[in-house]
């Protein structure tokens, strides 16, 4: 298959649990005999497996960053993308190129057409698996030595779990995807400790105390060591809404300024380096001098992220807070940064998301709200999230570039932020050229899974 036929294949797939090749189930049965069918390619380096419900990405993005730093050969797989599939797979530090995907996924469809040929699948592999796949292929194609792995949703039965990992990292647990993974956090808490193997480091970051009475029974059950990402200093304010904190490395005072911007990516910036801490002491040679280098040149983006300026018009932030622990997170940066000078939000989210309490806890730190729809079939529709705030002054917008026609219009001396779903950022990222020169490869919209 070319790339283009790759696109068509992967959509056709579709999600676990909702797909047009017949209802699935989410285990790990389909991953297990493919990966095997591809002669277990995921064993042919060593993982970085990320588990949590926000976070994740932000913390792979700085391990990624860290084992560029450290010339270590590397991978990162990571979900959602933003524009392009292809940014979920990347190597050495960059997005797998279109040519090299297809050829992968090409031996990922031919292994899912034996096994269902020889009556050892009852349906294809899904979207997220066959990428999970695609990706263990490209890491062990090019020989990396370590490939940063984050879970799609919860890591018990994700298809990542099949990973052999050198150290797991577990960010911040909220409450998201409950219709899967339990409406607790100690049952949310427990899919996530999935993941963890006997012998193998657990570092979590700060958490819950009810998640983390489930994280640390689950790490002693399997004889996992834990590790607590703690004993950094406090965060002190840096420019353009960025900290500074320190810590010690290795017995090294380090000084360390994360590249993303917010209070909040101490927290991932610190569980980044007590997982490579990890790494470091199992032989891996990651020196302080590239820790320090790959937490300040970490780049992740649609996280607090400003678009290129547009002269003679507001500025334009985005931020892909889907459920109600990041929009937290937003609320206290929009107050911390923006102060009374608040922005218009352009709000637009799926509609299997808390959209009265994402509402609740953005809006009122809004100069207005402007709701609209990312082009997705799984979008909740304007009109709903209006009806949901009947009391508050809210806008509606078909699309994105009318909501950003609308907020230009009454944002004055305001900036614009647009935030609620990553499909939404990906949507102003594009239209916006923060991409610039780059090729976009655009699929059909479908259901996936690890996808908010």
């Amino acid at each position: 298959m070319d790339f283009a036929a790759c696109l068509e294949y992967l959509d056709w797939l579709g999600h676990e649990l909702s797909s047009p090749v017949g209802p699935g189930k989410f285990d790990l049965h389909a991953i297990t005999r493919l990966l095997a069918e591809l002669d277990q390619p995921q064993r042919r380096f060593r993982s970085l497996h990320i588990a949590g419900t926000n976070g994740k990405g932000s913390t792979a993005a700085y391990l990624d960053g860290i084992l560029q730093a450290a010339g270590r050969r590397h991978g990162r797989f990571t979900s959602p993308h933003l524009e392009r599939v292809t940014e979920r797979i990347t190597l050495n530090g960059e997005e797998i190129e279109p040519a090299e995907f297809a050829r992968h996924c090409s031996a990922a469809q031919a292994a899912a057409e034996r096994l269902l040929a020889r009556g050892e699948l009852r349906r294809p592999p899904s979207f997220f698996e066959t990428l999970t796949a695609i990706g263990f292929l490209a890491f062990a194609g090019a020989g990396v030595e370590f490939a940063v792995v984050e879970t799609g949703m919860g890591g018990r039965l994700d298809a990542t779990n099949l990973v052999q990992p050198a150290v797991c990292a577990i960010t911040p647990i909220g409450m998201d995807h409950e219709r899967y993974l339990g409406s607790t956090l100690s049952a949310i808490a427990g899919e996530k400790a999935g993941i963890f193997k006997p012998g193998v480091p657990v570092v979590a970051a700060p958490q819950p105390p009810e998640a983390e009475a489930v994280l640390r029974r689950h790490a002693s059950a399997v004889g996992a060591p834990w590790r607590e990402a703690a004993g950094a200093s406090a965060a002190e304010p840096a420019a353009d809404g960025r900290y500074r904190f320190s810590c010690r490395y290795r017995g090294k005072e380090l000084q360390l300024e994360p590249s993303l911007r917010g209070r909040h990516q101490i927290v991932n910036a610190w569980t980044a380096v007590r997982a490579a801490e990890v790494i470091d002491e199992a032989g891996g040679r990651i020196p302080a001098e590239a820790v320090a280098a790959g937490i300040g040149d970490c780049r992740w983006p649609g996280r607090l992220e400003r678009l290129p300026s547009r002269p003679g018009r507001p500025e334009v932030w985005a931020d892909g807070a889907h459920n109600p622990a990041a929009a937290r997170v937003l609320a206290g940066f929009m107050v911390e940064f923006w102060g009374s000078r608040l922005p218009v939000l352009i709000f637009g989210c799926m509609r299997d998301k808390a959209i009265a309490e994402l509402g609740e806890i953005l809006f009122p730190r809004a100069r207005a709200v402007i709701a609209t729809a990312p082009r997705q079939s799984r979008a909740a529709r304007p009109e709903t999230i209006h009806e949901a705030f009947t009391g508050l002054p809210i806008s509606t917008a078909a699309d994105l570039p009318r909501a950003l026609a609308l907020a230009d219009d009454i944002a004055g001396e305001a900036d614009i932020l647009i935030a609620g779903s990553l499909y939404l950022v990906g949507e102003a990222r594009a239209a916006l050229g923060a991409e610039q020169g780059k090729a976009r490869e655009w699929e059909a919209s479908a259901d996936r899974t690890g996808t908010p």
